[in-house]
């Protein structure tokens, strides 16, 4: 078995747990329907959809007034659900099993996307100059990748793309390196591949000459489920109308991002600060509808495997029902 590291994720476990009983035990039963939802969102192009589903007014027409709350720091968000200062906000499945192992009292209650399955359509990738002459992933034995983070999706990624090419993980050097700052390391020749992420990765591209070497998400597992929503369970409980309607809007909305795309990509300038001209080109989240189960349950047991998580929870008692029926 793989040593455990524990991540960012960890620090955060026992102040959400303590809100969470907090909560509990103030609850006093179900009450009416909020009259503003605040909904938390990093400033990510696959957590975007909801930010424009509320400009093209898909949630008003479901009853939902919304409040679009920007986060900067991820570990914030599920301690801000289990407090009630977010009634939704927008996490990752492979994050989601950190706080499911624990035992978190959070809800899946919509999917956003999906990982491309190829360098043509996979928005996370492993790249390197193309002055370093490498042209497979094979080549990166016995050098040194840069990842967004440890004990955490970007390791595991890289980790599969080098079993995938034959090469030992144990034989490569894996370093920390935010994504907005791997560019420089590759440049000054600190780490000889990054896993970069868009829009970094089209960022990148447009500044230097580089190799894409494999579609990082897809080298996991195809069509693996990425970007999702949640809400605390207490809310859940409480307003179970708002989240069904919640579920509605953000259909309506990935459908229209998925069929108007010169519409989200003029969009994501005002709401992430991205260049007009890397938010035409970069690659585009793949969206989905819908959650399937099965494979939100084989990846959790890959983070468990290579060590990004410490138990392997049973995600469907953590998912909601999406598309809802009715």
């Amino acid at each position: 078995m793989m040593k455990r590291k524990k991540g960012a994720l960890g620090v955060i476990v026992s102040i959400a747990l303590l809100l969470a009983a907090t909560a509990c035990g103030s609850s006093g039963g179900a009450r009416g329907e909020p009259a503003t939802i605040t909904v938390g969102v990093q400033p990510n192009t696959s957590f975007a959809v909801v930010p424009f589903g509320v400009e093209k007014g898909f949630f008003k027409q479901v009853g939902l007034d919304i409040e679009v709350k920007k986060i900067t720091t991820a570990t914030t968000i599920p301690p801000a659900l289990l407090a009630g200062q977010l009634q939704f906000s927008n996490w990752s499945f492979p994050s989601f099993a950190t706080l499911a192992g624990q035992g978190l009292p959070l809800k899946i209650v919509g999917a956003g996307d999906t990982t491309g399955g190829s360098l043509a359509n996979d928005y996370i990738q492993l790249v390197a100059l193309e002055q370093s002459r490498f042209t497979s992933v094979a080549d990166l034995k016995g050098k040194t990748i840069a990842v967004n983070s440890l004990a955490s999706l970007s390791e595991v990624q890289v980790k599969i793309a080098l079993t995938n090419a034959g090469v030992n993980p144990a034989d490569v050097k894996l370093i920390p390196i935010p994504f907005p700052d791997q560019l420089a390391a590759l440049t000054s020749r600190r780490v000889d591949a990054i896993g970069s992420a868009e829009p970094f990765l089209t960022l990148t591209a447009a500044k230097e000459d580089i190799v894409r070497l494999a579609p990082l998400d897809a080298a996991v597992m195809p069509d693996m489920p990425l970007s999702l929503w949640m809400t605390s369970a207490k809310f859940l409980a409480d307003h179970p109308d708002t989240v069904h309607a919640f579920q509605r809007a953000l259909i309506m909305s990935l459908e229209y991002a998925r069929d108007h795309e010169a519409e989200f990509r003029a969009f994501i300038p005002g709401f992430s600060g991205v260049s007009t001209d890397i938010a035409e080109k970069m690659i585009l989240p793949t969206w989905t509808t819908s959650i399937d189960e099965g494979k939100a349950q084989v990846l959790a047991e890959i983070m468990h495997q290579y060590g990004a998580v410490d138990t392997v929870p049973t995600m469907k008692d953590f998912i909601i029902e999406f598309p809802p029926k009715g």
